[in-house]
């Protein structure tokens, strides 16, 4: 029964360990993952500051689309105002389909965070697999 136990208790460290080393490597990986991605945004940011700037603009586009028009202002704005709020709107579609582009060109999309989940969980396998194996072996090591 004590080296049932030993054994029990081997198997259970060698699974740690691994399970450990695989959350030391995801943890690694992820915060590579995330200092590329601050790197290559500060980068993007410094080569198109423009882009950024129209960027809030539409940002402040968007918001203003959506808040409701008072009585005075359409009143007051009329056509003009119906004017300003269809390329308002437009602007706010452009400034979406950019921003999407840009993310999908980071590598921030759901595919490719997709696949790292894939990788991470396959990894994970192979850990608890050997782990597995191990404790077998050690289970069957008649010393």
């Amino acid at each position: 029964m004590n080296k049932f136990t030993d054994t029990v208790n081997e198997a259970t460290a060698v699974t740690k360990k691994g399970l450990t080393n695989l959350k030391d490597k995801t943890s690694a990986r992820t915060s590579a993952a995330k200092t590329q991605a601050k790197v290559k945004t500060s980068e993007s940011i410094d080569k198109n500051p423009l882009a950024i700037i129209l960027g809030g603009i539409a940002v402040g586009a968007i918001v203003g689309a959506l808040l409701p028009r008072t009585e005075r202002e359409t009143k007051v704005l009329g056509k003009a105002g119906k004017k300003l709020n269809k390329k308002a709107r437009k602007m706010a579609e452009a400034a979406r389909a950019a921003g999407k582009e840009q993310v999908d060109n980071l590598g921030l999309n759901g595919d490719a965070m997709r696949a790292q989940f894939r990788e991470l969980v396959s990894k994970a396998a192979v850990a608890v697999k050997a782990a597995g194996q191990a404790a077998t072996e050690a289970a069957q090591d008649k010393n």
